[in-house]
């Protein structure tokens, strides 16, 4: 299910063209050229970046294609090519990888 959490805007004292929002949905993502299709939980996303969390961990430069799906008939999911610019490990032993992304629909 998709929860916009329209209070909980992360600060935008970082240079970033555009705010980032915190967002609870459900991320696909699989790496280009590979047919494995793998699962995480979004963070946050912008216009132009995503950080999510799964259990897959990804290195730094490494391009994927994603699928933000908000769980609601009335929104599509939105598709991204992105390429990850850091993957850290979380207190709770998952990956938090933030990309940059490019909207395809």
């Amino acid at each position: 299910m998709f929860v916009a959490k329209s209070d909980k805007f992360v600060a935008n004292n970082d240079n970033r063209f555009f705010t980032r929002m915190d967002v609870e949905c459900v991320v696909r993502f699989k790496v280009n050229g590979d047919n494995d299709l793998f699962h995480g939980h979004l963070e946050n996303l912008s216009a132009e970046g995503v950080t999510f969390n799964t259990e897959c961990e990804l290195t730094q430069d490494t391009e994927i294609l994603l699928e933000v799906n908000p769980g609601s008939g009335s929104v599509p999911p939105l598709m991204a090519s992105a390429k990850v610019l850091r993957c850290n490990i979380s207190e709770q032993g998952k990956y938090r990888i933030s990309c940059e992304m490019k909207i395809c629909a």
